[in-house]
């Protein structure tokens, strides 16, 4: 797909012409569309468009001046004043799910960029977050070549191609994502993790795996446990992207389970299929870091990823056992499908040990209770930093990644304790059970760490489209993290977006 920012639109190629308009620009309407259509056909759209608000969109196949027929939306970016790259992004999305046209060539004019310079770039790259369809292991593929070029009318060119070339970076890391977490399990299993992984090296990021030798070593019995039950291998993979070591050394730690059964205490059958997704903390830290390495941006980041299976033999984890983590904290296994977060024990120690990061911040699908608590709008933000948590609440209502910050309160810490050892992996009662999770986490950050955990589990996949992606794999928290990372641990001036 070809997208281009230009002064002046070739009218002679538009198959579709879009008008991004705030909730008064009749006359932009007017002046736009007199380019493509009759004057009573652009009279009747003014017409049609008049009573427009915030992220509707009216659609008219109508006659072209050469006679042929041309698709023309027109889409509200609501008032003056409120336009924002969320609010405008998320609208490209939209606009991209009303173009009817196959092998479009698309001409965008937004009467927006006044207000905000990079418009054109963020309506191009919300349109192409949308289009994004998984039709691998489809006889007839879904929608192939539905776009074939953007052209952009822009007074900032520089800057537009600018933000779009950082904006790109970021969506080949959430397309990565997408794609990983939508692979069926027996495609993507452990090595299939390993083996992206390792292709981050030629972005110029150190990649390290520990096989289950080298974690018997560092007694790192928790995760161990967890994959005991898999003929698939268990692995922690590192990664280091660090291309300014001036920079305070942020880590992101990412649950990568390739498959949960459940192991004993076993998921019901229904849905259980969508436990192919419970790797997706762990496929956000590698396409993070994947987009960081894209856009060369000036930073100091550390990837540390537990990668297993968790299923069901005779060699599979008991509930009733009790293993030693890495820490040496020992942990009473009360229910084998609360796995994720023994994985993130050792994963979060282990990076604790190695790298001393000032900041860490972990992302799994932990658990279903935080759909219950939040919907599908929202991830869980809990941390033991206000300044920290205020920091990526800002970076998520920025980019439209929301967050929800949740109680990690010391009335907690009862129950998760164990009667036989330090601490056990479920809580004692019915409720609270996202909160339980992250109290059970914090036990393995130390006090001096500022430490974030963000819940995905709602966000990640989706039974209905979005503004920004089609029903099932979002790639939640690739832009949430590019957004902290640029803004809060870069130089003054490096941000922008």
């Amino acid at each position: 797909m070809e997208v281009i920012f230009s002064e002046s639109i070739r009218t002679d190629e538009a198959s579709v012409v879009i008008v991004v308009v705030s909730d008064d620009a009749s006359n932009f309407i007017e002046s736009k569309l007199q380019l493509f259509t009759d004057e009573k056909t652009v009279q009747y759209i003014r017409a049609e468009c008049k009573d427009l608000s915030y992220n509707k969109i009216k659609s008219f196949n109508v006659p072209a001046l050469d006679g042929k027929f041309i698709e023309i939306i027109v889409a509200c970016a609501g008032k003056r004043g409120t336009f924002t790259r969320a609010s405008v992004e998320k609208l490209g999305g939209y606009v991209s799910g009303a173009i009817k046209s196959k092998d479009a060539k698309i001409g965008i004019y937004n009467d927006v960029e006044s207000e905000l310079d990079m418009a054109a770039s963020y309506i191009a790259s919300g349109i192409i977050l949308k289009s994004w369809v998984f039709d691998k292991y489809k006889t007839s593929k879904v929608s192939e070549n539905k776009i074939e070029r953007i052209e952009c009318q822009s007074c900032y060119l520089s800057l537009n191609q600018e933000t779009f070339a950082k904006l790109t970076s970021i969506r080949d890391g959430i397309f990565l994502v997408r794609e990983m977490v939508t692979e069926p399990a027996n495609i993507m299993n452990s090595d299939k993790f390993l083996e992206i992984s390792l292709s981050l090296k030629r972005l110029g990021i150190k990649v390290s795996v520990l096989k289950k030798r080298d974690m018997e070593k560092l007694e790192m019995n928790a995760i161990l446990g967890v994959g005991r039950g898999s003929d698939n291998p268990t692995y922690l993979i590192t990664f280091e992207y660090c291309t300014d070591k001036t920079k305070d050394r942020i880590a992101l730690v990412g649950k990568g389970l390739t498959f949960d059964s459940g192991g004993i205490c076993i998921k019901p059958s229904n849905k259980m299929g969508d436990m192919k997704g419970d790797m997706t903390g762990a496929a956000v830290v590698i396409g993070v870091l994947k987009s960081l390495a894209l856009q060369k941006m000036k930073t100091n980041v550390v990837g540390v990823i537990g990668v297993t299976e968790n299923m069901i033999s005779g060699s599979a984890q008991r509930p009733g056992d009790v293993v030693v983590s890495m820490s040496k904290k020992t942990i009473e296994v009360d229910n084998t499908d609360a796995e994720g977060r023994l994985v993130l024990a050792d994963a979060i120690w282990y990076t604790h040990k190695k790298y001393r990061p000032k900041v860490m911040i972990d992302l799994a699908t932990l658990t279903g209770a935080i759909q219950v608590a939040l919907g599908h709008e929202f991830a869980g933000l809990f941390s033991n930093d206000d300044g920290l948590a205020d920091d990526l609440e800002s970076s998520g209502k920025n980019v439209g990644e929301k967050l929800w910050r949740m109680p990690l309160h010391p009335s907690y810490e009862n129950d998760i304790k164990s009667d036989i050892a330090d601490v056990k992996n479920v809580g004692s009662g019915r409720g609270a059970g996202s909160i339980t999770a992250a109290m059970f986490l914090k036990e393995f950050v130390p006090n001096s760490m500022k430490w974030a955990h963000i819940d995905i589990a709602a966000t990640e996949w989706d039974s209905k489209d979005r503004a920004l992606s089609k029903r099932g794999a979002t790639g939640f928290g690739v832009r949430l993290l590019n957004d902290f990372i640029e803004r809060r641990h870069c130089s003054r001036g490096e941000s922008g977006l």
